[in-house]
């Protein structure tokens, strides 16, 4: 959003943006929380015309028989007028104790209101970035994807939402007493809207771009702290081990102190008129006092009016300046409704939001299929191509490919040959821009996704391991109470993993293992990783440079535990070093996005091709 925009995002405003997300049921709400708000208006200007006849009282007590609003109060009531006075004044007490609770009651449902909208816009962002296919994630940073679901979303609930809320209440409130006192003297009350009015709106319009600005810039920063904290924790060991840690400490420091310098400057700006409006304001009463006096008013008649303005200067000015603030804030902080909705908007299939009602509901989450799509004969590439986004060069250029079942197969290349690409491809991570994948001659398509992924089991490089046991490594994702204890030893066991856990780990498979698996040696992290992968018993199982960071003796105990598999599974394997592919069943070679060589070790190397030279070279997969 660029700070000329103003208001309004992509053609409508971002506040009708907004709305366009909220459920019905907060629609509703809203409906409830306006009819509050008025009710808090009514109750402010009773509270502060009840004090008019009660002051009259006190100068004159013949009020009680000659005002009209009095007297039928005394007929009801006939006391002493010392009797007479203190209950008016404990009704004026109680209609001011009202007032304010209701007003109270009114903070307490804007601020119940916005956060329970918050808890559901940042569930309906998680799920919405869940739904997202693969290729979404490759093109943004998983740092600025949790800001946006927590700090973002958080900064709007905190920083537009409360404040729009609380915007619109405190201006029913001033257009209430601004009645009032137009009803009590039109003059006066023309006079001090537009003085008052007059100045805040002129100081808003000052600062209006510079806010605009200045939230833009915040958001980059801390967009960038988050970045800059996310990869330096990520990346600690080897930042210790390079000695990198005043280098990553000043990448930290300048956003932190930018965004600092924003934060501040914003809220500077939000309170500077107070100081001033308050002189002026309050000069403001004097003046109307010394007015009436001058025009030959006495006591009686100038101190309930002086009373009125008075207890209206006193309700109007922190009302007004909660008005400015509020808006400052919202205006500050509207990028924030941009990166929230726009998110939410581009999930595929989604239409954008409209401010008219309509069922918004948050998207489903995709659960795990209960029946995967079955493997018996082969896996089938078909003429497939593929080409990332904003690039023009195909990385794969018709690949045709035939796995049978039950076979384990290496797929290997040089750097950049597609061999990532295809396996992603085969995980259905990707969708081919032409061609197909197929199972046992069926089409992989949206429809059977799902079905088809259910029957992989994937082993990244990487093992993304969480701060909990072994046991729920294993079973990852899986809740506590469903956990079935003989698929998590029977996938330990085929992993190489079962004696180590009962004799190294003090409980067991109920033994936390750190975050990221600190606690565990490269072998025991992967070994997880083939264990996580065959709890589900997949009929295929995918190895994605599974070993290429472990030691040769590790590399061969994990290849051992892998070989148990043989002719149970299909075994797809992107290998780094071309010797752990030596006993497939069959060895794919990649060449600048197409299939350059197929065969068995032995018949690639006798035919003293790429691989053959890549072999005898030295070269890694």
């Amino acid at each position: 959003m660029s700070g000329a925009s103003g208001l309004r995002t992509g053609g409508a405003s971002p506040f009708s943006r907004l709305y366009g997300l909220l459920t019905p049921a907060h629609r509703r709400k809203l409906l409830v929380l306006a009819l509050l708000v008025f009710a808090s208006g009514f109750f402010e200007i009773a509270g502060v015309a009840s004090i008019m006849p009660f002051m009259g009282m006190i100068v004159d007590p013949r009020l009680a028989l000659e005002n009209r609003w009095i007297a039928p109060l005394h007929q009801l009531f006939p006391l002493s007028p010392r009797e007479f006075m203190m209950l008016l004044g404990a009704i004026v007490l109680g209609v001011l104790f009202l007032s304010n609770l209701v007003s109270a009651l009114t903070t307490w449902s804007i601020l119940r209101f916005s956060f329970t909208a918050g808890r559901d816009l940042s569930k309906m962002m998680f799920a919405v970035y869940l739904n997202h296919p693969y290729l979404f994630f490759l093109g943004r940073n998983t740092s600025e994807l949790a800001q946006n679901t927590l700090f973002e979303i958080g900064r709007l609930v905190n920083n537009i939402l409360i404040p729009f809320l609380t915007v619109l209440s405190r201006t029913v409130i001033v257009l209430f007493i601004l009645g009032l006192l137009l009803v009590v003297n039109p003059e006066i009350a023309l006079l001090s809207g537009l003085v008052l009015g007059g100045a805040y709106g002129g100081i808003y319009l000052l600062v209006r771009r510079s806010l605009s600005r200045t939230g833009q810039e915040v958001s980059k920063e801390n967009s960038r702290r988050f970045q800059v904290a996310s990869e330096t924790f990520s990346g600690i060991k080897d930042i210790k081990i390079l000695g990198r840690e005043e280098a990553f400490f000043n990448l930290f420091a300048i956003p932190v102190e930018r965004y600092t310098y924003f934060q501040a400057k914003s809220q500077m700006v939000s309170l500077l008129p107070r100081y001033a409006m308050e002189t002026l304001a309050f000069g403001g009463i004097i003046v109307i006092v010394l007015a009436l006096l001058s025009m030959g008013g006495n006591l009686a008649t100038t101190l309930p009016l002086i009373s009125l303005y008075a207890l209206a200067g006193y309700r109007l000015m922190p009302s007004l300046q909660q008005i400015f603030a509020n808006w400052s804030l919202i205006r500050f902080n509207l990028p924030a409704i941009d990166k929230v909705v726009s998110d939410i908007e581009s999930l595929p299939g989604r239409e954008p939001a409209k401010p008219e009602p309509r069922d918004v509901s948050i998207p489903n989450v995709p659960s795990p299929v209960s029946q995967p799509l079955p493997l018996r004969r082969e896996i089938c590439l078909s003429e497939v191509s593929f080409s990332y986004p904003g690039r023009e060069e195909k990385v794969l250029d018709r690949v045709s490919l035939t796995i049978p079942a039950n076979v384990s197969v290496g797929i290997v290349g040089s750097t950049g040959s597609g061999k990532t690409t295809t396996l992603d491809i085969l995980l259905g991570l990707l969708e081919p821009g032409e061609g197909e994948l197929r199972i046992d001659g069926i089409p992989v398509t949206a429809k059977n996704r799902r079905q088809w992924q259910a029957s992989l089991g994937y082993v990244p490089q990487q093992i993304m391991l969480i701060d909990d046991t072994v046991k729920n490594n294993i079973a990852f994702g899986i809740p506590e109470g469903e956990i079935e204890m003989d698929r998590v030893v029977r996938a330990a066991r085929l992993a190489h993993l079962h004696d180590f856990i009962l004799s190294e780990l003090p409980k067991g498979y109920d033994t936390g293992i750190g975050e990221r698996g600190v606690r565990l040696s490269g072998g025991q992290r992967q070994r997880i990783g083939i264990a996580r992968a065959l709890y589900h018993d997949p009929a295929v199982l995918v190895l994605d440079e599974a070993t290429s960071a472990l030691d040769n003796m590790t590399e061969s105990v994990i290849m051992e535990a892998l070989a148990t598999l043989s002719r149970q599974k299909t075994i797809l394997m992107v290998a780094h070093r071309l010797t752990t592919v030596r006993d497939c069943d069959m060895i794919v070679v990649l060449d600048r996005g197409r299939i350059s060589d197929i065969g068995t070790y032995h018949e690639l190397m006798e035919r003293e091709g790429i691989f053959a030279s890549m072999v005898r070279g030295g070269v890694s997969g």
